[in-house]
């Protein structure tokens, strides 16, 4: 397949499609005017006469007069060079057929004005018709063009957010390790091995597009079980799954961000409950998340909003239209709510 479009391709930079054009051209008018004439290489060499002037009328206008005036937009004097390339070639044809009537018929060769407009509207027509059918195919090239580097936009961009997600994580995690150690050394060193555990998924599982979903809910028990060995009993975590939450895939790691940010912005009360709920469902073929966590109502000043920021906008970019997120803050709790299209 890739050999066949690398065929038409170079057919098409070389410009063949031109060669095939103007053969035809050849060809529709010889069979058209092949009982006017009695010798052929006459008739031959008239058509290559209107090819010179026709074809040239085309490409100065398609190749010079579109880039230069055309397509910056400048009007006026796009108009103007038009029909001043076109009046130029069809004087010059008006010469040629003055003289070539002579032969046939002396009151036709002598009446300038009828074959001045002969000859103007035959170019007319067929550079009217050529240049546009290059607009249309500019504009094909053009919209394709947009596409492709509209795509490349979005998988550059894409791969920057994803790849924002990894030291975001590591980086809240080593803290977890950190306070581990001076805590209790042993829970350090398992930490520390489920964090490998984790990386592993990362760098191993999540190098696709998109991944199974039992695979994105293993990560996510992971990352609890690790969150829960730093937080200890002061904080109650409850995380819910439904038994169908299977069969479909997602993009990789839009759900942690949401996770960290209720073990990060968890309320630390002494004298009342601590809690981060967590409930994930499949249901008519949407994905459904909720994250829930009691805040203390401090006012955030630090860089871990980034993990918002950088889901909200792959939701845009990898689902369009197909997902709702509803966040709301009240006075001591934190919810966001996740609605995603997955089939």
């Amino acid at each position: 397949m890739n050999n066949s479009n690398s065929f038409w391709v170079k057919l098409y930079r070389y410009k063949v499609h031109h060669v095939l054009l103007w053969a035809g051209y050849f060809i529709f008018f010889i069979l058209l005017y092949k009982d006017f004439y009695a010798n052929v290489w006459k008739l031959v060499g008239v058509t290559s006469v209107y090819f010179f002037f026709n074809a040239s009328t085309f490409y100065i206008i398609g190749y010079y007069v579109f880039p230069k005036y055309l397509h910056t937009r400048k009007y006026g004097k796009f108009a103007l060079s038009f029909l001043l390339v076109v009046l130029v070639f069809s004087s010059g044809l008006s010469v040629y057929m003055h003289f070539l009537f002579k032969e046939f018929n002396q009151e036709i060769a002598d009446n300038i004005l009828f074959i001045f407009f002969v000859a103007f509207f035959s170019i007319l027509s067929v550079t009217g018709v050529l240049c546009a059918i290059k607009m249309l195919t500019d504009k094909i090239k053009a919209d394709r063009l947009a596409i492709e580097l509209d795509k490349q936009r979005m998988e550059s961009e894409l791969q920057y957010l994803k790849a924002q997600v990894n030291p975001h994580f590591l980086f809240n995690a080593i803290n977890s390790i950190y306070f581990l150690i001076k805590k209790d050394p042993t829970q350090a060193a398992d930490t520390l091995i489920q964090l490998s555990d984790l990386l592993r998924f990362q760098l191993y599982d999540c190098t696709d597009e998109k991944i199974n979903i039992e695979k994105e809910v293993e990560y996510l028990h992971n990352f609890v079980a690790l969150e829960a060995i730093r937080k200890g009993n002061k904080t109650k975590v409850d995380f819910q799954t439904s038994n169908n939450l299977q069969g479909f895939q997602l993009a990789p790691f839009l759900l942690i961000p949401f996770l960290e940010n209720t073990f990060k912005y968890v309320s630390n009360f002494s004298e009342s409950e601590n809690k981060i709920i967590v409930k994930m469902w499949h249901e008519d073929n949407h994905l459904h998340a909720h994250f829930f966590n009691t805040t203390d109502n401090l006012v955030r000043i630090t860089p871990g909003g980034i993990g918002h920021k950088n889901v909200k906008r792959r939701l845009e970019l990898i689902y369009p239209e197909k997902h709702t997120l509803n966040i709301v803050e009240r006075p001591g709790t934190y919810k966001v709510m996740l609605s995603l299209q997955v089939a």
